[in-house]
């Protein structure tokens, strides 16, 4: 029996960004099943080349044909070439804020006779907000790579950190001032993918006597697991008017045993039991007294961080693959 075909289709434009990675952990968990093909509107990151990808190209006729066809985002314009590729399946990843685009989407698909879509969604938060049925798959994870750091035997200060892709709105507009105050209760914070910070933090008066206390790193400057290794405590909160869907970085510092200090929206919340494998907060006062916390009782911190930890590879371990695998394989 010829092998399924299945083609993935994604911008591959940013190798750290969580869209990417996600069509990446597919080709990797199907291809041994499936003959999958990733295709690209564009060309792809220049560190994502070492992957087999194709570039649509409807002038050329180079599109993906039959099979089951996996848009993951919704965030390209795709109807001069999507009618023409005649799935038997077609699946959409339902992954960013951008709720009109998705109907826009849907609405082209019945208006050209494709395959009537099926839904993934990065988390229960989003499907509710959707309103509509589908498939929940936070991601896959890799439990071996993202695993809690071997302890730190010099003394440091203790270090409050995040990582995410360098875009102004995965960060609050409030993140600045929060930062300065864990500075100056003389938490050291370290960031990775925050130019949007650094400009405001430059631009504040004053803020070259908190500076030895600020690191920012360009994004994917050290590998995410390392940076996480580096952390006591990971805080993440996003602007007020970005959705995020599930969280990336979230399940990853919850897989290295870290304390998550989280703003309270998000899909992450999903995971969160407030106080005891992660916090949730509103205020800077709230993010403070958890933080504070954590940094007086070490063994406190180890246990809400093993806590994380079980939570995550609990929900996306083993059985959470097979299932995934089983809804790309599945012919009925």
């Amino acid at each position: 029996m010829p092998q399924p075909s299945i083609h993935l289709v994604n911008p591959l434009s940013i190798a750290f960004a969580g869209s990417e990675r996600r069509t990446l952990n597919y080709y990797r968990l199907l291809s041994g099943d499936a003959d999958v093909t990733l295709w690209a509107e564009n060309e792809p990151d220049a560190s994502l080349r070492q992957y087999p990808t194709r570039r649509i190209d409807p002038a050329s006729a180079s599109i993906p044909h039959g099979g089951t066809l996996v848009l993951v985002g919704v965030y390209s314009e795709r109807e001069s070439w999507l009618a023409l590729t005649k799935p038997e399946r077609l699946i959409i990843v339902f992954n960013t804020p951008e709720l009109n685009r998705l109907h826009r989407l849907l609405d082209f698909c019945v208006r050209s006779g494709l395959p009537r879509p099926e839904m993934i969604f990065c988390s229960e938060t989003y499907r509710s907000w959707t309103g509509l049925p589908g498939f929940v798959d936070w991601g896959l994870y890799d439990f071996e790579k993202f695993k809690p750091a071997p302890p730190v035997r010099a003394p440091r200060s203790f270090t409050v950190g995040r990582l995410s892709r360098d875009e102004d709105y995965k960060h609050h507009p409030q993140d600045t001032r929060l930062y300065r105050m864990l500075v100056e209760k003389g938490m050291r914070v370290r960031l990775m993918g925050a130019t949007a910070v650094r400009r405001r933090l430059e631009r504040h008066d004053g803020i070259e006597g908190l500076a030895d206390g600020i690191e920012v790193l360009a994004v994917g400057s050290v590998a995410a697991h390392d940076f996480l290794h580096s952390l006591d405590a990971f805080i993440y909160r996003t602007d007020p008017a970005w959705r995020e869907a599930a969280g990336r970085v979230v399940v990853e510092a919850m897989a290295c045993g870290l304390p998550v200090v989280l703003g309270r929206s998000g899909g992450y919340r999903e995971l969160i039991d407030d106080g005891t494998n992660g916090f949730l907060f509103d205020t800077h006062r709230d993010a403070l007294r958890c933080l504070d916390a954590l940094r007086a009782d070490p063994d406190f911190a180890q246990r809400v961080g093993a806590a994380a930890r079980a939570t995550v590879v609990e929900r996306f371990g083993r059985v959470h693959v097979e299932r995934v695998r089983e809804f790309f394989l599945r012919t009925d």
